[in-house]
């Protein structure tokens, strides 16, 4: 099984997540926060710094939208029905290719093979509708998007056809959109990982059977999705993981730190070093140390990565690293802020 990366948006995903996203934006932002604070991850904070490109993302695309009939049907909050079309388009893509070439019949040979990859025990056939029911019944899916799929499988020729219509007439907005946004969305795409994040690796794995494509998501930037032939990764997933265990480090390292700050000697030789490097028996020197207990202190400051060393005209300067302190005072912000 080989895996293709596509560092570029998808353009069906793309336009069809905008507008899946648009139609209730305050909705998507809500679930977004809750599914950061299940992760102990500050979601105000996480979206302030690396989300809010979204909201000019998403408005932008509405001001080229174009509203078509029933779009209710495919839009209407519901995530989980959403993604089944989507994973169902992805998965046969001459749904979109030969449409007008394919049967009532025939979209439904290929609804019933896909449902029957969704678990174990699903009966078959779906050519009457008391079939179809008790096929859908059986899925493990939620009341509406049973319903949602009774109706996608009862006209399977015309919703379909719908679907695609409201993405044709949507594209533009989706290509002024990428167009508008690109100095906001290529840094995000130049930082996201070349390589896809351990948990999607372990999924694709598990669950492709042949050579899977993998796309970037700006719409849904921490999504990390799957169907048998193509993955999305969201732009900000491997930020995610990353600003996690960045926490999860901060944690474990900031407590050291601050009691390392907390002692009086130690501090003093930090403000004495940000004057201008000095060497170990000028700082003995000047705050008055013996110079075993200066060479202490500095021992112990370098290993926390307060000071660096140069040497010069034979001796060994300390310098004041500022860096470190900058990164300290991110941890924080990270963690309290």
């Amino acid at each position: 099984m080989g895996v293709e990366h596509k560092r570029e948006l998808h353009p069906l995903f793309e336009t069809l997540g905008l507008i899946y996203v648009m139609k209730d934006f305050a909705v998507v932002k809500a679930d977004l926060l809750k599914s950061l604070e299940k992760m102990e991850i500050d979601g105000e904070n996480f979206y302030k710094k690396n989300l809010s490109y979204l909201e000019g993302y998403v408005s932008e695309f509405e001001k080229r939208y174009v509203s078509c009939p029933g779009e209710e049907f495919f839009f209407g909050g519901n995530e989980e029905f959403f993604l089944f079309l989507c994973a169902m388009v992805m998965e046969y893509p001459q749904l979109e290719e030969k449409l007008g070439e394919l049967t009532d019949e025939e979209i439904l040979k290929l609804a019933e093979a896909f449902l029957a990859e969704e678990g174990d025990h699903i009966p078959a056939g779906l050519d009457t509708v008391e079939k179809r029911v008790e096929m859908i019944q059986s899925t493990e899916y939620s009341e509406d998007t049973k319903w949602r799929l009774l109706m996608l499988m009862n006209e399977p020729l015309e919703k379909f056809g719908a679907l695609f219509e409201i993405y044709r007439k949507n594209l533009p907005a989706f290509e002024y959109t990428k167009e508008v946004n690109r100095g906001g969305l290529e840094p995000l795409f130049a930082d996201a990982a070349s390589e896809i994040p351990p948990v999607m690796e372990k999924l694709i794995t598990g669950l492709a059977k042949e050579e899977i494509t993998v796309w970037l998501t700006a719409v849904f930037p921490l999504i990390g999705w799957l169907s048998s032939k193509a993955a999305f990764q969201g732009i900000l997933l491997n930020k995610l993981y990353l600003y996690k265990r960045s926490r999860e480090e901060a944690r474990e390292i900031l407590p050291g730190m601050l009691k390392v700050l907390g002692d009086k000697s130690k501090f003093e030789i930090l403000c004495s070093l940000k004057e201008r490097g000095k060497y170990n028996l000028e700082i003995a020197e000047e705050l008055k140390l013996t110079p075993a207990t200066a060479s202490h202190h500095m021992g112990i400051l370098l290993c926390n990565h307060f000071v660096t060393v140069e040497k010069r005209d034979g001796k060994v300067y300390y310098q004041f690293n500022q860096e470190a302190f900058g990164e300290m005072i991110r941890l924080l912000e990270e963690i309290f802020l």
